[in-house]
């Protein structure tokens, strides 16, 4: 799975040239904890050879978001106190307050990389980025937002937490996967649906259980199966102590 997949496209901007005061309107009116900064160039579109028609493109400058609000906010507090110095500081520019917003990703970076950047860097989002030449030079150009409720969500589509079903939990002792083979084999001959495996290591580095989404809400034959062939399992969240089903 690629960034392209799950990214927001056609976020929200606000211009560099725009007012902090619109910055908050903005952030205000969609419920938003960042903005990306941009320039909008209308270029000639090379592609288009009958007519000479334009693209519009959305240079990045940078992200804005509502900590750097606050902070520009908690300044004015302190540097002022008449009611006029405090509201100069809605009438700054965005430009003077973004900051640059040099860790990007690009559409095809795989959804992992970008996971993995975002934890390192502690991070909230990332912008999606491409590059084209434009007079001379190579420029970012914004093509969407990728956010960890982005991440979440298709984690969640991922899983089939979205689709009717339930959920199983195999048991692999010691990390052995044969169980959740078997499972798998045993589930094809019946015929049953499976939306979804996840076997993820523990700190260990070895993974002891695997969670299972399967497309049905009648699980009894195959549960009576699992129990015939020996193979551990629990129903819905990851087994504690006691809750293992033994054939």
């Amino acid at each position: 799975m690629i960034v392209q997949d799950i990214m927001s496209t056609k976020p929200i901007t606000i211009a560099p040239d725009d007012t902090l005061a619109h910055a908050v309107n903005l952030l205000r009116q969609h419920g938003f904890h960042h903005l990306p900064v941009a320039r909008v160039r209308h270029v000639a579109d090379e592609q288009q050879t009958k007519k000479k028609k334009y693209k519009t493109l959305h240079l990045l400058e940078g992200m804005l978001t509502s900590q750097d609000i606050d902070l520009q906010a908690m300044l004015a507090r302190q540097e002022a106190s008449s009611r006029a110095l405090q509201r100069s500081w809605l009438e700054r520019r965005v430009v003077e307050v973004m900051h640059r917003a040099l860790i990007r990703v690009q559409p095809t970076t795989s959804v992992s990389s970008a996971v993995q950047i975002m934890v390192e860097r502690n991070l909230n989002y990332l912008p999606v980025v491409t590059y084209e030449q434009i007079d001379g030079e190579s420029k970012a150009l914004l093509e969407g937002l990728v956010t960890r409720s982005d991440l979440l969500l298709a984690f969640s589509r991922a899983m089939g937490a979205t689709e009717p079903g339930m959920q199983l939990v195999i048991m692999l002792p010691l990390g052995d996967s044969l169980p959740l083979a078997r499972f798998l084999e045993i589930a094809s001959q019946m015929h049953v649906y499976v939306r979804s495996v996840l076997a993820a290591p523990t700190d260990g580095g070895v993974p002891t259980v695997a969670t299972i989404r399967l497309g049905t809400i009648n699980p009894a034959p195959l549960l009576l199966r699992l129990q015939q062939e020996g193979i551990h399992y629990s129903i819905g969240a990851s087994p504690m102590e006691g809750d293992m089903i033994d054939a």
